[in-house]
């Protein structure tokens, strides 16, 4: 056996101690896993430990009544009337929710006094109210199905007006509750170890002020990852197609925004809110102008060649660095969106019952933008896209491309007779010199005094040859 093929069985022999050892990783992960889902189930499973065991963790009891309550009300069509019990100033959609639960709480007939201890936390402490996926799908189906109405004595609270706004609200559109729950929502652990996913107002208030941006990073981590402890590319790949999407249906669609532009336009303009409007402008343009290129840059600088799937931590630093160097924010856009719809509610509420002097409405100008970017398809012309936007950008794109090769094959083949043509002018620009030359010589001849003399006897013979050549060259050329 020579050295080559020594060589040859040595790299073999340790692919296969690699393999091994990849594979026996791998093993202790499932393994790793298999005993969290264990341990999770022992927890569920425990007897006494059940959501309807009062004793052991009744806060899930409740909600789950709650969310009864709340689904016989829209079976039956029935509007919930509400009053404002929270004093504690809230974004108004989590003003409203809150009222919503304390209300449900005081509908619930239980023993003992647990729902009033439950109600007065609530009261004192709105942050902590936390919501079960079935409580908070149920009550974004009230508000959507516009079923919530505040009391009448209360009206006149600024708080408790203009409603038809709030149920137009993303987060409680059917198309993207879902998205905000499963991407927001944590696991809570009793003390007796029973599990269950909760979403509390203090993420979504954290989500509309964005004191931080790692707060909107770690959201959108969280949504393209589907709360896994990695980001994978296939998985990026995919969730970010299906986020694109869904913000193409979000802008083609009415909503919140468009809605408000085209009611101020067919009213006098009791407010300015130009400032909201131009920001949405901005955000649609934004979206409207990205294309699958940026998800190609964006990926390659998510996903190196060493590594294939990244952490949070990793995420937060690489889409700082993604929105520096290709200046788009698309993958904020959600969030954004969200926190410009709660500052148009929490507007229209601090104006809604106030008199001002009527002012140039200068709404029309956004809506009529707002519609032409609403006929722009997101994929502007690409090859996955069938739309008739996308058909005619190409059809638009193929033509341009070819009456530019029809421009160049023509500059190619004139290319030897404008070279000719070249040297051609450049023996004219001589002979044209010459000539200059001659000329400036006879004009300083005929001012020497001597010459000027002479120059009767040869000017006349010289004038008669020039004027014959002349009439020859007329002739000729008849």
């Amino acid at each position: 056996m020579n050295s080559i093929q020594q060589l040859y069985f040595q790299a073999i022999l340790k692919q296969q101690e690699l393999e091994k050892i990849k594979q026996e990783e791998q093993v202790q992960r499932q393994n790793q896993e298999i005993s969290k889902q264990q341990l999770l189930l022992s927890f569920v499973s425990q007897p006494g430990l059940h959501a309807g065991d009062k004793q052991s963790w009744p806060l899930i009891d409740i909600q789950n009544r709650i969310t009864q309550f709340y689904q016989q009300l829209v079976l039956r069509r029935e509007t919930v009337i509400i009053r404002n019990q929270i004093e504690y100033h809230l974004p108004y959609f989590l003003n409203v929710l809150g009222n919503l639960i304390i209300h449900g709480l005081d509908s619930i007939k239980c023993e003992g006094n647990y729902i009033g201890i439950l109600k007065s936390q609530f009261l004192n402490q709105p942050m902590g109210i936390t919501m079960s996926n079935s409580l908070f799908k149920t009550l974004s189906l009230l508000l959507r199905s516009s079923l919530v109405q505040f009391d009448k004595d209360q009206i006149q609270d600024r708080r408790c007006v203009n409603m038809k706004y709030l149920y137009q609200f993303l987060l409680f559109r059917d198309d993207f509750c879902d998205i905000f729950y499963n991407s927001l929502f944590q696991y809570q652990i009793s003390s007796h170890k029973q599990v269950s996913q909760q979403l509390s107002f203090y993420q979504l208030h954290q989500l509309v002020i964005k004191k931080s941006e790692d707060v909107w990073c770690t959201f959108i981590y969280k949504l393209l990852s589907q709360q896994q402890q990695q980001l994978t590319t296939d998985q990026f790949f995919v969730q970010f197609n299906h986020y694109t999407l869904l913000l193409n249906n979000f802008f083609k669609k009415p909503n919140l925004i468009f809605n408000v532009v085209e009611n101020t336009v067919k009213q006098t303009a009791q407010f300015h809110n130009d400032a909201i409007f131009q920001e949405y402008l901005l955000i649609m343009g934004s979206f409207k102008a990205t294309t699958q290129d940026f998800l190609k840059q964006a990926t390659s600088i998510f996903f190196d060649e060493n590594s294939s799937a990244i952490d949070l931590s990793e995420f937060i630093i690489k889409t700082k660095k993604i929105q520096n160097q290709l200046n788009s924010s698309i993958l904020y856009i959600l969030p954004m969106l969200l926190q410009l719809e709660n500052q148009m509610i929490d507007m229209v509420q601090v104006n809604g019952k106030q008199e001002a002097d009527p002012v140039k409405n200068s709404s029309n100008y956004y809506l009529k933008m707002i519609e032409r970017l609403k006929n722009k398809c997101v994929y502007n012309g690409e090859e996955n896209c069938n739309c008739k936007k996308c058909q005619c950008i190409r059809r638009n794109r193929n033509s341009a491309n070819e009456s530019q090769r029809k421009k160049r094959e023509a500059l190619e083949k004139i290319g030897p007779l404008q070279d000719a043509f070249e040297e051609l002018r450049k023996k004219v620009r001589v002979v044209q010199n010459e000539n200059e030359n001659l000329r400036q010589l006879l004009i300083n001849v005929f001012q020497h005094p001597q010459v000027s003399k002479l120059a009767s006897t040869f000017i006349e013979p010289l004038t008669k040859i020039i004027s014959d050549a002349d009439s020859e060259f007329a002739s000729y050329e008849c």
